[in-house]
């Protein structure tokens, strides 16, 4: 009965050193993803999402900061969100929108694939929020050979919003890695 005790110590620390190592990393990966310098882009892409407005805010700044002339926005959720409104209004951008099917992170990055091979696009900047950084660079790299660069802008979230995101985002990571939006393209 002696040695039970220290392997139950042994179980408890593993099990911890595990819990503080994913946190560790999904904090990393969700809180402080890596972004690349945006350079001038062929188009700047707005993924769709319930959290959008700010979203569409960097999008603009963007533009407006001369790294594009041209907003294409994923209407993936329609309705009252902020890129459905702007899809639906005339405003001075070059702005066009697109549905995907489905409205999801992966049917988004099927329909940007087609569009840039339509559009002969060679270089985007894709702007999501802070949090899907990472997972959206893994699933549009499935689909766009070109230059990329994928842009966070700043959602606020309590901790339960964040509790969620590091789940769902995980989640999504794995089967983006395990189902592909598109099959893994290859340069040349």
């Amino acid at each position: 009965m002696g040695t039970a005790r220290p392997r139950w110590r042994w179980l408890v620390g593993g099990v911890a050193v595990v819990f503080i190592v994913a946190m560790i990393t999904m904090t990393m990966t969700y809180v402080f993803p890596r972004e690349e310098e945006p350079a001038h882009v062929d188009a700047i892409i707005v993924l769709g999402g319930l959290s959008s407005a700010p979203v569409v805010a960097e999008a603009q700044r963007l533009a407006a900061a001369g790294l594009s002339g041209r907003i294409v926005i994923s209407d993936a959720f329609g309705g009252n969100t902020r890129p459905a409104t702007l899809c639906r209004t005339e405003v001075e951008l070059d702005i066009s929108c697109f549905t995907p099917h489905p409205g999801t992170t992966a049917g988004e990055a099927v329909a940007i694939g087609a569009l840039a091979a339509d559009e002969d696009w060679h270089s985007l900047i894709i702007v999501t929020a802070d949090y899907h950084v990472s997972r959206a660079r893994v699933i549009l790299e499935q689909c766009f050979t070109g230059d990329l660069s994928v842009v966070g802008a700043a959602v606020p979230l309590d901790v339960g919003g964040w509790f969620h995101q590091y789940l769902y985002q995980s989640a999504g990571l794995i089967k983006a890695m395990f189902e592909p939006a598109c099959q893994p393209m290859t340069s040349g």
